[in-house]
């Protein structure tokens, strides 16, 4: 009987926190809205077929009629949100769907790559002075008709190549030109998809010079684009000269500052890329959220003084409003003259909901701000949902209102000498400045680790150091820029370089620390959408019963990793990576590394420059094992087909060969010795090779990829077959 007791009293007590913590949530449905939002466009944007529109604008429908007839008749508050948040779902998938549609354009064939082509040159996309590089606006591409013409390629220059080339003019050149890439290791960073949203129809490199031509465009659009990155590119380039002449390292102080101001990273070289990256500090290089929140908010609170000085106008127009008004001006211009990236647009639209809410009188920092503005941006750009900075911005700005939904300010006594208050004033303030570091780091680790596979372990403290600095450092960059005209502007630019400067100086001496960048190998893919969950969870959750949500958060730390694969093969054949006890080894030091840096960071693997020369013969294009070599594989890496005593030689030494070429005869040496050829990267692309019970497994990235449209061959290539 006592047993009975005691278990109704827990069943009673567990009923009443339950019922306590669902009230908790009463106004909270709506934050899930963009979650379920991104969920559905995400859902679409993975799926290994492309759905009929119809299949998915139909059922989209009929949903959205029985969610308003439910709201009608009002059978349950809670079937309604659910129906709602489903709903949600199936919009994120038809808008997705829909955006795909619309952004449709041709891509360049994979049978030819040499072109000339006139062009205008819309954008400077150089990740830093060491790799110059051009987004292109094709007018005409020799052996292409209009209709089969891409709408932009992008090409990469050899570094001090025609550096009178600026965004706005009219080129024509000769470019070596491929469709976009596929992954470079499976599973990978698919750039062929993030192409196909931006109408990026081919990628390459110019091996010569580009000649300026006298083109003109029809298209207003177009020149509206061009007049604004030739506004950019002066800009930039007047920064970079008022400041590079007056420190001893003011090339780069210069790039710096531009890059702040414009988005180009034209004149940054990549050793400092790399020591912000290390020391946690690479997101100030791109215009983000911070960037717009400090512009945003000094001209909104310079405005809102300046007109309290004009007692008339204070008393009869409503001055907060007003600057509120002034300031989404502000921030569209300075969007406009950052080239509007994917992260600025992201953050300029959170930056203009939250004065559009002091406009209608609400609260401007919100969750709920953020709600608007999270499905604002998905409308625009739904395949942002898998990008990783839209993932990290909104993580970090969701965790940051939740913390103000939370924090309260200390009680202080009304009368204390200045002395005290400042000393109060000051640590309370150094309190709050660790808590907001904390937790954006704790909501963008899980993200940083997923996507980058490494943690700077002491980010939080650099970012601690630097954020005040960039305080100070935004306005007047601003200021600057607004006066280049005048003395003054040189003066402020400046300014705002000795701050750059002290910035660059907290990164080199964080990164140089020892330990200061720790490599995490990948968890399976799902792993990050749980993590992801659990963060918008404790982010979104009233009370107590936020904190169930931190097993799923922690789960990108604990979850156990993805074994390592034996054997990496560059999508076209073209180089190659070994894995023997924790360590790997390239087969072509210096040929595509780059996804044999994306393989070995995967999966934790340390570099052995010298493993190459104990296991392998390498000569010329072929590799040929070692009788010692653990894993006998033989490679060749020549597109041309290899003479019969190379390839005699590859098999009888390996047990598996890798050819780059077609063949077709295997000669008998060759028979009972497993092959991999051009055929099959055709169909497979990038590989991994994992030796089990003596049989070789294969993940490819191409099955992996499915059948969509940025995977499949062009058109003009499909009415070529």
């Amino acid at each position: 009987m006592r047993g009975t007791v005691a278990l109704l009293s827990v069943m009673d007590t567990a009923r009443r926190w339950l019922s306590d913590a669902v009230g908790a949530q009463t106004g909270r449905a709506f934050l899930w809205l963009p979650v379920a939002f991104g969920a559905g466009a995400a859902t679409w944007l993975y799926l290994p077929v492309e759905p009929a529109l119809t299949w998915l604008l139909a059922p989209t429908v009929v949903l959205v009629a029985a969610c308003l007839f439910i709201r009608r008749i009002q059978i349950s508050p809670y079937l309604f949100i659910f129906m709602n948040i489903f709903c949600t779902f199936m919009v994120g998938m038809s808008v997705c769907a829909l955006r795909s549609d619309h952004v449709r354009a041709p891509v360049l064939p994979s049978d030819r790559n040499s072109y000339r082509l006139e062009a205008f040159v819309i954008d400077d996309l150089s990740p830093s002075s060491d790799h110059p590089r051009l987004l292109l606006a094709p007018i005409r591409i020799d052996g292409l008709s209009p209709d089969k013409t891409p709408l932009r390629v992008r090409v990469s220059l050899r570094p001090g190549s025609n550096s009178d080339i600026r965004p706005g003019d009219a080129v024509s050149l000769f470019a070596i030109l491929n469709p976009p890439p596929a992954p470079l290791i499976p599973g990978g960073y698919d750039f062929a998809r993030t192409a196909w949203f931006q109408g990026i129809g081919g990628v390459g490199f110019v091996p010569g010079e580009i000649h300026k031509t006298d083109i003109k465009s029809a298209s207003w659009r177009l020149n509206l684009v061009l007049a604004v990155n030739r506004l950019r590119g002066n800009l930039t380039r007047a920064i970079h000269e008022s400041v590079a002449p007056v420190f001893t390292e003011g090339s780069t102080l210069g790039g710096f500052a531009a890059a702040l101001v414009t988005g180009q990273q034209t004149y940054i070289p990549d050793a400092f890329v790399d020591t912000m990256r290390d020391s946690g500090l690479a997101h100030i290089l791109s215009i983000s959220g911070v960037h717009m929140a400090i512009v945003g908010g000094a001209v909104f609170f310079a405005l809102r003084y300046a007109l309290t000085l004009w007692p008339w106008l204070a008393l009869r127009v409503p001055i907060k409003k007003l600057a509120a008004a002034l300031s989404i001006i502000a921030i569209l211009i300075y969007l406009a003259l950052s080239g509007a990236p994917a992260p600025a647009v992201r953050s300029a639209v959170v930056a203009i909901v939250a004065f559009a809410a002091i406009l209608c009188d609400r609260r401007a920092l919100s969750l709920h701000s953020l709600a608007i503005a999270a499905l604002v941006v998905m409308l625009l750009t739904p395949e942002a949902v898998i990008q990783p900075g839209f993932q990290m911005s909104f993580a970090a700005t969701a965790a940051l209102l939740a913390l103000a939904e939370v924090h309260q300010a200390p009680i202080r006594e009304i009368h204390v000498p200045w002395w005290v208050r400042t000393i109060q004033s000051s640590i309370e303030g150094l309190w709050l400045s660790l808590k907001v570091s904390i937790v954006a780091t704790a909501a963008t680790t899980p993200f940083a680790i997923a996507y980058f596979n490494r943690f700077s372990v002491y980010g939080l403290f650099s970012n601690l150091f630097e954020a005040p600095i960039t305080a100070v450092v935004m306005p007047t960059l601003a200021a600057g820029t607004i006066l280049s005209a005048t003395p003054a502007g040189a003066f402020f630019l400046r300014i705002a370089a000795c701050g750059l400067w002290l910035i660059g100086k907290i990164a080199a001496i964080v990164s140089s620390i020892p330990g200061a960048v720790l490599t995490w190998p990948a968890a399976p893919a799902y792993v990050l959408a749980m993590s992801f969950l659990g963060v918008v969870w404790v982010c979104l959750v009233r009370g107590y019963g936020r904190w169930l949500g931190l097993v799923p958060a922690l789960a990108i730390l604990w979850w156990p990793r993805l074994p390592a694969s034996d054997v990496w093969i560059d999508p076209t054949g073209g180089n190659a990576a070994i894995h023997t006890g924790g360590q790997a080894y390239v087969l072509r030091p210096k040929v595509k590394l780059y996804g044999f840096e994306q393989w070995s960071q995967r999966y934790g693997l340390k570099t052995d420059p010298s493993g190459r020369d104990r296991t392998y013969d390498c000569s010329g294009y072929a590799c040929t094992p070692l009788p010692d070599a653990d894993l006998r594989i033989g490679f060749w890496f020549s597109n041309r087909p290899p003479s019969a005593i190379a390839l005699d030689t590859l098999c009888l030494n390996s047990d598996l060969v890798v050819l780059r070429s077609p063949l077709a005869d295997w000669p008998d040496t060759c028979q009972g010795v497993n092959h991999v050829s051009s055929g099959d990267f055709r169909r497979l692309g990038a590989m991994e090779l994992t030796r089990t019970a003596g049989t070789w497994t294969i993940k490819a990235a191409q099955p992996l990829r499915g059948h969509r449209p940025w995977s499949e061959p062009s058109e003009a290539e499909a009415e070529d077959q």
